[in-house]
């Protein structure tokens, strides 16, 4: 069965079909169907219940659209924090709304509109600046930076939307975290430790650079990688290791990175979250090693080809709050 608007049914739909009330009712205490609304449910899993919930907001809601990070979920684009309520968009004048939904007014022109599984949802794009309008920048950015990295919009559609929201609320700290996305992050946790790693003042690291061996063989690619040190940082999101095989692949990948000669530091969400001080003195004491590595006349032992810029028209990440 799909998980998307076809698994949203009403109380009528279920009358219809032969549920009563009471059968509804025991069902939903018995977890077998989930309540989205009075008088909204549906039988699919707890994972799509916060896609499900905005499509149950703006079936009742007539003219509204899924909006902001209920859009993105519906894209499925990675947030930082799941809304609180399902998040719609009405007309500025409209009358509609509906308890239970965060509500928000605003013009959306046909070109902000799409449709998925025949639920209306603001565009990639629109929904990339209305984050941006209405969330932190962190929180913004790791949205930002996944749609390029799947090809999901362009620079031209996002500028287009900036043009047409430009006198609204928010717009400047949409168009920062627009200059700070950048596609080559493959992870919500990279996306985050690229602003950790600036905000700790630490130098700009080369994103998904190939490192190869001295016979130019690929040897992986890394997450962050700082040339002037020889020094690799590799973000350890769980998302990007799927069971025992591909962790021990990981292993002999970077005892291979070191037999090379250079140097690897490991982090996870905790690191970056909740220690960064200590992330900051780990690399920091990568990089003098690295130092005393080229002093020593130790041999860098591979060759490094560069990823080109994700950068929205190959900018550096250079905006300041």
């Amino acid at each position: 069965m799909r998980t998307t608007p076809c698994a949203v049914f009403s109380r009528a739909e279920a009358r219809a079909a032969g549920w009563s009330d009471s059968a509804l009712t025991r069902a939903a205490r018995a977890g077998r169907i989930h309540r989205l609304r009075r008088d909204r449910f549906t039988i699919a899993d707890e994972a799509h219940l916060p896609v499900l919930a905005a499509v149950a907001a703006a079936q009742v809601c007539a003219g509204s659209v899924i909006s902001h990070r209920s859009a993105a979920l519906v894209h499925r684009l990675p947030v930082l924090t799941l809304p609180p309520r399902p998040e719609i968009t009405v007309p500025p004048h409209g009358t509609g709304g509906t308890a239970g939904a965060l509500l928000h007014r605003a013009t959306l022109r046909a070109a902000d509109v799409t449709s998925v599984d025949e639920a209306p949802v603001t565009s990639i794009a629109r929904t990339l600046v209305d984050i941006g309008r209405s969330t932190p920048n962190a929180a913004a950015v790791i949205t930002m930076d996944a749609a390029p990295h799947r090809g999901l919009t362009t620079d031209s559609e996002l500028d287009d939307v900036v043009l047409a929201c430009w006198n609204w609320p928010g717009i400047r700290r949409a168009v920062r975290a627009l200059d700070r996305a950048d596609g080559r992050a493959e992870s919500p946790l990279e996306s985050i430790s690229r602003l950790v790693l600036r905000w700790l003042g630490l130098p700009m690291a080369d994103l998904q650079a190939e490192l190869h061996d001295e016979f130019d063989v690929l040897v992986g690619r890394a997450d962050f990688y700082w040339p002037e040190y020889g020094v690799v940082g590799e973000a350890d999101g769980h998302m990007k290791y799927d069971g025992r095989a591909a962790l021990l692949d990981e292993k002999r990948r970077q005892e291979r990175l070191e037999q090379l000669g250079l140097i690897v530091v490991r982090w996870d969400w905790a690191d970056v979250t909740r220690r960064p001080n200590q992330l900051r003195e780990r690399i920091e004491s990568a990089f003098e090693r690295g130092r005393l590595r080229d002093r020593s006349g130790f041999p860098r032992a591979w060759s490094v080809r560069v990823t080109a810029s994700g950068h929205r028209r190959g900018r550096r990440d250079q905006t300041t709050d």
